[in-house]
């Protein structure tokens, strides 16, 4: 029997649908009667191609409004990458991450772009805002208690660039959050998982790998941070693969970031600091961020069982015929 296709188009036949004919998991979903073994590397490849096209064109956009507007030139040499235009071109470079994967993953995969976001087919907002609820005031509350046990946020002050990174932070900041997650628990995860049957196998080898590429795009030379990007990395995925789409992880994503931006336009000092992950920057105090997010990640968890999320559809599947009674000769 064909697959399914919209009223009015012809019918899909079985060994080219593009989507799951059989429940299938968020990880696993590219594996479906059209999946071919050298699919994925051709999507990582033209991801990777188009994210640093993408990346390239930002960062020298920006450098190129750092030297127009510093009368000093652009110098190759000599290139200032902590800068408030440089900041808000890599979140552009980030987010621009959201386009690129469904993109790929509709010309490599053949699945409408929707079908990045979640096994439903759509991004699922109500269920974005139940777990926003959830995550945001728990890690208030963590960053709260971090601040006045640390100090105080220090000094804080107005500055020339601290309306642009106000509204950069506020902007862009949440997409670039957004793009990480379709990147590497979209895009990055669901390829990798897909080359496997199993779908246990499939689940950790789309963990480690995502997680992987996850904590090196970060570039930390410090093993505590590692630790912790690899740690958010695990956490996120399991989200993703528990709720059927990527809202949770892009939730506690988005929070986080937002937090840890909130004191860079008052403290223009922080920006000069702000990808420092030289060795020796972080310590044991890194398991307590650990643990918050494993802490959050769980809350997450328990409200997705709450709600009993599928974690599994096949929405290539035929549709089921009405029933007919029999007829009489």
């Amino acid at each position: 029997m064909a697959g399914y296709s919209p009223v009015g188009a012809q019918p899909i036949p079985p060994e080219v649908q593009p989507l799951p004919v059989q429940p299938t998991e968020y990880h696993q979903f590219y594996r479906a009667p059209a999946f071919r073994w050298w699919k994925p590397l051709v999507a990582l490849v033209l991801f990777a191609v188009g994210w640093l096209g993408a990346s390239v064109v930002a960062v020298m956009f920006a450098l190129a409004w750092d030297a127009a507007h510093s009368g000093q030139g652009l110098d190759p040499t000599n290139l200032n990458l902590n800068t408030p235009a440089v900041f808000a071109a890599n979140n552009v470079s980030l987010a621009a991450c959201i386009p690129i994967a469904m993109l790929v993953s509709w010309l490599v995969f053949r699945q409408r772009p929707r079908f990045l976001s979640s096994i439903a087919g759509r991004f699922r907002w109500r269920l974005f805002w139940q777990f926003f609820l959830v995550a945001a005031p728990l890690l208030i509350v963590w960053v709260g208690v971090d601040v006045v046990l640390s100090g105080g946020p220090g000094e804080l002050s107005w500055g020339p660039d601290s309306l642009f990174l106000l509204v950069t932070i506020l902007v862009t900041t949440p997409l670039q959050a957004a793009g990480e997650e379709y990147a590497n628990r979209g895009l990055i995860a669901r390829s990798v998982g897909s080359w496997f049957g199993n779908r246990w196998v499939a689940l950790a080898a789309a963990t480690v790998a995502n997680s992987v590429v996850f904590m090196l795009l970060h570039s930390a030379e410090d093993p505590w941070l590692n630790s912790y990007y690899f740690t958010v990395a695990v956490v996120f995925t399991l989200l993703t693969w528990r709720t059927g789409g990527l809202e949770a992880a892009i939730v506690m994503h988005v929070v986080n970031n937002l937090l840890g931006e909130f004191t860079l336009p008052f403290s223009p000092d922080d920006l000069s600091h702000l990808f420092d992950r030289q060795a020796g920057v972080a310590g044991p105090e890194t398991l307590i961020q650990i643990g918050v997010t494993v802490f959050v990640g769980a809350m997450l968890w328990w409200r997705a069982s709450r709600l009993k999320l599928a974690r599994a559809t096949d929405p290539g599947a035929a549709p089921a015929l009405p029933w007919q009674p029999p007829t009489t000769p």
